[in-house]
């Protein structure tokens, strides 16, 4: 368990909630390149940061974050749930709010009809967001020596461990997918973290949000 530091202090709320950095609108079809957006979710330690995000996300994810104890995961519940309702609205021409959202029976999530696809993934202070046309599958984790138990049994370091991690993700089959790998991965890092997108195309085009 990674901790989430909080450094924002009620006075700042109103002022910050608006303040956030996006790229140019990008359209989805033709030859589009995967995008990944990152946003560092640590402020969603405040309560009224957490609340003002709670009420944007989508219904199914309000009902996940309300099924964890920790402060730390609801926070990181949110975060990457905000994260994916700006990261279609900076992508894709579609309203968020008339989007159905559903869930594959291995947990995939997807929109119906599939207008774009999209991989959520987070952990310790970071959300990652990788939205494209094509299946796309996401990961980020905290860079870390592994146990020799989880070396022999799972994977010999943590750039593997993403790479399984986000081929499970794109075809839905989970950690243990066992289908043949002619997958692009691609690999960045991020203030001790490791991102690895798997698509069927190379991701260049990494974006930051920042919340406040």
């Amino acid at each position: 368990m990674y901790k989430l530091y909080h450094k924002t202090t009620k006075n700042q709320v109103d002022t910050i909630l608006t303040q956030c950095v996006w790229g140019d609108k990008i359209q989805l079809g033709g030859d589009f390149m995967n995008s990944v957006y990152i946003a560092d979710i640590s402020s969603l330690l405040n309560p009224d940061v957490y609340k003002y995000y709670f009420d944007r996300v989508s219904k199914d994810r309000q009902q996940k974050a309300n099924k964890l104890t920790k402060t730390e995961d609801k926070a990181r519940s949110v975060g990457v749930g905000a994260l994916l309702r700006f990261a279609i609205e900076d992508a894709t021409e579609h309203n968020f709010d008339l989007l159905n959202f559903k869930t594959e029976k291995g947990g995939k999530p997807y929109v119906e009809n599939d207008p774009f696809y999209f991989s959520l993934s987070h952990s310790g202070n970071y959300a990652v967001c990788a939205i494209s046309d094509s299946p796309v599958g996401v990961d980020i984790e905290k860079k870390q020596e592994l146990s020799d138990k989880i070396k022999t049994r799972f994977a010999k370091n943590i750039l593997e461990w993403t790479k399984k991690e986000a081929k499970g993700k794109l075809t839905g089959n989970g950690f243990f997918d066992t289908t043949p790998d002619e997958f692009v991965y691609t690999h960045k890092e991020i203030d001790g973290y490791m991102i690895t997108v798997c698509s069927n195309k190379i991701t260049d085009n990494f974006l930051t949000y920042v919340l406040p």
